[in-house]
């Protein structure tokens, strides 16, 4: 019998579905991105079933899914008039589990609860469009739901209420907003059949080709990309995909398109157009050099800076169902930053913050910054990809209009240095990209991210933060072990800033404190 699980796979990549059901060694151990899915999805389901459950029944598993639906079943007869979660159904071969059937005067609406926020257009008032998969996964529940007899009233997905604040003391009720998706999902519901042929039919025969493409990744990254990527012929050792931005990768597109490029070396300078020429064209000289291309310029803007210089990185965390008044579900909380503070020239001390008490870190973040950040001395606040710190400093105004003009003078006082390395440096081993996790290993290469224990990533900070603060059964030796990665890992962050800075004035490195 397959699952409603295994046609998702087939929708995304009937590879993907072939190897889950044949050689489920080959599966990768679960990346950062996916983990934190997993918990994000046990904690808004958690939420939406305390929203139900007394007034639900919730039917008990069974190893044969054919025996659980029909005790399932048997539960939902016996009790005229109750709604039911996680209630499992089985037809024609194919098991699903409903989120919630919600009793409707002798039918039942099927509510399907996904941890992502509710669709909003531009005015972020209209409804947009529900995610493509999420309609497919509700078709597919509500076409097991009919061939098991149970009358359908609606079909909605419970998606949380992106414009709902936690106004506290465990009041939840306005975090999830219902999307009608009924009318699709009918139209959608008639593929079913055809899937689910199509998809016994792979899991009979033998392992389907398919090209490593867009539906690795899509709608969730794939167990097993590093098996396909290794079966793929070996491509371009230049590939044109190297023009970054969502600008050069459409012009990527367009050139593999229209011209049948494949290389980065292939198209004449010329035909690197668009705002971006200039960068793109010296992309593609180092890689035809093999060399790096340095623009001068970089060292005279960060030599112009005053004294003190404040190297600086936030780590946030954002929680799908929040835990601090006045937050909204997936808003970033600031719950710990990194400092290196140069007081002169090749003079440097560390400051830092993390508050893993599982309280609202916001107002002690603050505080600190204020010890430790000089509201008065005027020093320039380095960061790399100002937009992201930038953003949490407003937020944190916003949230505390008492502290608002500090924060709006730190805001003023920041220096992006990704724009800088973008403008004045590129070498082939950046791979296209101005990740400081792509050019680090190119200037200061000892500072390796890979050699961090267990958290090398800042998704990998955020589950790392959600074990050691928010979850009750960490003991505390476990928590001391990642408080200290975490400080690791933030530390490096802010000196591989220092690192980056020295290198684009061509200065020795400095010596860390």
């Amino acid at each position: 019998m397959l699952t409603k699980s295994d046609i998702q796979s087939f929708l995304q990549c009937p590879r993907k579905l072939w190897l889950e059901h044949h050689r489920r060694d080959l599966i990768s151990a679960p990346g950062t991105s996916n983990r934190r899915r997993m918990i994000d999805g046990q904690i808004v389901s958690e939420r939406a079933r305390d929203q139900l459950s007394g007034n639900a029944i919730w039917p008990q598993g069974h190893e044969d899914k054919l025996t659980a639906a029909q005790a399932a079943m048997a539960a939902l007869q016996a009790s005229p008039g109750i709604s039911a979660v996680e209630f499992p159904m089985a037809h024609q071969e194919l098991y699903a589990r409903a989120d919630a059937l919600i009793h409707a005067n002798g039918t039942f609406v099927l509510r399907e609860t996904k941890a992502s926020t509710f669709p909003l257009k531009k005015d972020k008032a209209t409804p947009g469009d529900p995610e493509d998969h999420h309609i497919d996964d509700a078709a597919i529940q509500s076409w097991v739901m009919e061939g098991s007899g149970l009358p359908i009233a609606a079909v909605e997905l419970n998606l949380l209420n992106n414009t709902w604040r936690y106004p506290g003391d465990g009041d939840y009720s306005g975090l999830f907003r219902q999307m009608d998706i009924s009318a699709v999902v009918a139209d959608r519901r008639a593929n079913v059949p055809g899937w689910l042929a199509a998809a016994s039919a792979v899991v009979a025969g033998d392992m389907p080709g398919a090209a490593v493409g867009p539906q690795c990744d899509k709608p969730y990254a794939c167990s097993f990309h590093e098996f396909c990527e290794a079966l793929e012929p070996a491509g371009p050792e230049h590939p044109i995909e190297l023009l970054p931005d969502s600008a050069g990768k459409g012009l990527a597109k367009k050139l593999r398109a229209g011209k049948g490029y494949t290389s980065i070396l292939e198209p004449a300078p010329e035909e690197l157009t668009g705002a971006q020429a200039e960068l793109y064209r010296r992309i593609q000289a180092a890689h035809r050099d093999g060399q790096s291309v340095t623009v001068p310029g970089a060292d005279a803007i960060l030599n112009g800076l005053p004294y003190p210089r404040y190297f600086f990185d936030f780590e946030g965390i954002d929680l799908p169902v929040p835990r601090w008044v006045g937050v909204r579900p997936y808003e970033q909380i600031p719950c710990q930053w990194s400092c290196h503070i140069e007081r002169a020239a090749g003079q440097f001390e560390h400051a830092e913050f993390l508050d893993l008490s599982g309280g609202d870190p916001s107002l002690a973040c603050i505080q600190r910054m204020q010890e430790v950040i000089d509201p008065a001395d005027g020093g320039p606040i380095l960061v790399y990809y100002a937009t992201y710190e930038k953003g949490r400093l407003l937020e944190l105004a916003q949230r505390h209009p008492e502290h608002s003009d500090l924060l709006q003078g730190y805001v003023a006082r920041l220096v992006d240095l990704h724009p800088l390395v973008k403008a004045h440096y590129y070498h082939p081993d950046m791979r296209g990209s101005f990740s400081i996790k792509k050019v680090l290993p190119v200037v200061a290469p000892e500072l390796d991210y890979g050699a961090l224990e267990e958290i090398q990533e800042g998704t990998g900070a955020q589950v790392a933060y959600i074990e050691a603060a928010l979850d009750s059964s960490t003991p505390p030796e476990r928590k001391a072990e990642i408080e200290q990665r975490l400080r690791d890992y933030c530390r490096q962050d802010t000196w591989a800033m220092v690192r980056v800075a020295y290198f684009l004035t061509a200065q020795a490195a400095p010596v860390a404190p």
